[in-house]
């Protein structure tokens, strides 16, 4: 799938990572070139420097064949033109924009916005993330496609330390997309081998996702 992202802060660079993870080819847009510069060396996507919700902009990173666009800027305006320009001018299959304010959700919603991420979900995320009894991180819901992507760590009890992700039996509509070691980040090869402390990125579905918990992080 070819999808462009709009928006090069924290927010696109997860999105960005985990997406190219399970093979998607992306194109980054950012007006600040030192923002995307800042991360070329860590993420092996396409950048274009510009406006992204100018048509110029978006046509130069390949808006006519997308078939996902995400506006993931700071501004709620910003990415609600990102995403009608890419429907109404290179009709994009899919478009998603992020919002700070939870009162746009239904006006983007209105103005054909196929999906809807909404920030304050992503602030709340990130306060599961500080409560050791979290079962998840929510990085991000894709609910056009009825996945989500996660994140957890690996406690030091957990039955999969010391195997490697090639051992490890998945739910079957879940898998590993990044394992983030002391060392830095490592992709989910099946002789990689996991230790307590690792943070494990994974894509799921809802209905998996205790299974998927359970099986990550499950005393021996």
């Amino acid at each position: 799938m070819y999808i462009i992202v709009v928006g090069c802060g924290r927010v696109g660079f997860n999105l960005t990572r985990a997406l190219l993870t399970v093979g998607h080819e992306i194109t980054v847009i950012d007006q600040d070139p030192l923002a995307l510069e800042s991360v070329s060396h860590e993420i092996t996507a396409a950048f274009v420097q510009g406006d992204g919700s100018s048509p110029d902009v978006l046509r130069e990173a390949g808006a006519e064949r997308a078939d996902l666009v995400i506006g993931v800027t700071g501004d709620d305006a910003a990415n609600l033109a990102v995403c009608q320009m890419s429907k109404h001018l290179f009709s994009t299959p899919t478009a998603i924009g992020l919002t700070k304010h939870p009162s746009h959700a239904g006006l983007f919603r209105l103005l054909g916005v196929d999906r809807v991420i909404n920030s304050t979900h992503l602030i709340l995320s990130n306060i599961e993330e500080a409560v050791p009894s979290r079962a998840f991180m929510h990085l991000l819901n894709l609910q056009t496609y009825g996945m989500d992507i996660v994140a957890l760590s690996i406690p030091e009890d957990a039955s999969v330390v010391g195997r490697t992700i090639g051992n490890v039996e998945m739910p079957p509509n879940s898998f590993i997309t990044l394992v983030v070691k002391q060392a830095g980040p490592r992709l989910p090869e099946e002789d990689l081998v996991l230790q307590a402390g690792d943070e494990v990125i994974a894509v799921t579905v809802l209905e998996e996702e205790q299974a998927l918990y359970e099986t990550l992080t499950g005393a021996t």
